[in-house]
């Protein structure tokens, strides 16, 4: 396994030597579905079918990609340290922004990220991990949230496809994933998009306790901000997130939509906009940006889908 740094917003990470696996179960914080019946995260079994593999676009992500069983190698011997604590706030989430893949969630893994975003559509009747909806899959949803749950990461779960959601949620209950390690990215009144309704936004944080939604803006400025404040205070009740993207956020966007969401995470496109991570990240702080700062490189090995 890998071992160096990792440039993160703000500062060089020492990337801590491999640790011995964690004990089963370590992760786990309330029991249900696989859980209460005493097969634990940790221990799951990846569930086949092993798709045909969709190679990596960066060369430092591994080539070939792993197996199933591989993955899950990996996933059991991350260090602890990397691991989430269920509960966190969202502002102390390091997110591997892309990890739909096997190549791109192994790397993820073997570097010291404590989340992973995966994005859900669903192709021939399954819920599959794939950004652009004509990609290619090589893991369900199910492969996918087993292999986080082994490596004790925070799933944050981007919704792409509203027919989606009945499976997302019967494997995360299956699995006893802790909704303190769990965000959803939905779409609310977005026929283009997950296309949620208010109601169904409720149920959704009610069925995970703990869990943060985030809204994903119809458009990335002033009319996406008054839509996106007008659904949060309608959804009520609070863990409620917006993702604003850096470089045309503003102070005064962030202090508005502020008074309707508990947080305001912010994410970037690399390349585009003249974002720097190391520059940018203490100025969106100091403008009231307080929740996960999610800013990458051009050169990042995840910085593309």
């Amino acid at each position: 396994m890998w071992a160096g740094t990792i440039d993160r917003p703000g500062a060089r990470e020492r990337v801590p030597a491999p640790a011995a696996p964690p004990a089963p179960g370590a992760w786990r914080t309330r029991g249900s579905g696989m859980a209460a019946a005493g097969v634990q995260p940790a221990s799951a079994p990846i569930p086949g079918p092993e798709l045909p593999a969709v190679p990596g676009r960066h060369p430092a992500l591994p080539s070939p990609p792993p197996s199933l069983a591989e993955l899950g190698h990996i996933a059991d011997s991350a260090p602890v340290g990397w691991r989430f604590t269920p509960g966190s706030h969202p502002s102390t989430i390091r997110n591997a922004h892309y990890g739909n893949t096997r190549a791109q969630l192994a790397y993820a893994l073997q570097h010291a990220y404590n989340s992973v975003e995966g994005d859900v559509r669903v192709r021939d009747g399954r819920a599959v991990m794939q950004h652009d909806p004509h990609g290619r899959a090589d893991l369900t949803f199910a492969q996918w949230a087993t292999t986080m749950a082994r490596a004790g990461r925070h799933l944050r779960i981007d919704v792409k496809e509203h027919a989606a959601i009945g499976e997302i949620t019967n494997t995360l209950e299956q699995l006893g994933v802790p909704g303190g390690s769990v965000t959803f990215n939905v779409g609310i009144d977005m026929p283009w998009s997950s296309g949620f309704q208010v109601d169904e936004v409720r149920q959704l944080r009610d069925r995970f306790p703990g869990c943060w939604i985030t809204l994903n803006l119809p458009v990335p400025l002033g009319p996406g901000y008054v839509l996106a404040s007008r659904a949060a205070r309608e959804i009520g009740g609070d863990h409620l997130g917006v993702a604003v993207m850096a470089g045309l956020v503003h102070r005064s966007d962030i202090e508005y939509l502020r008074r309707s969401f508990d947080v305001v995470n912010v994410w970037n496109v690399p390349g585009l906009l003249g974002v720097d991570p190391e520059r940018d990240a203490p100025k969106l702080r100091a403008m009231g940006a307080n929740g996960m700062l999610d800013l990458r490189r051009a050169d990042d090995p995840l910085a593309k889908p």
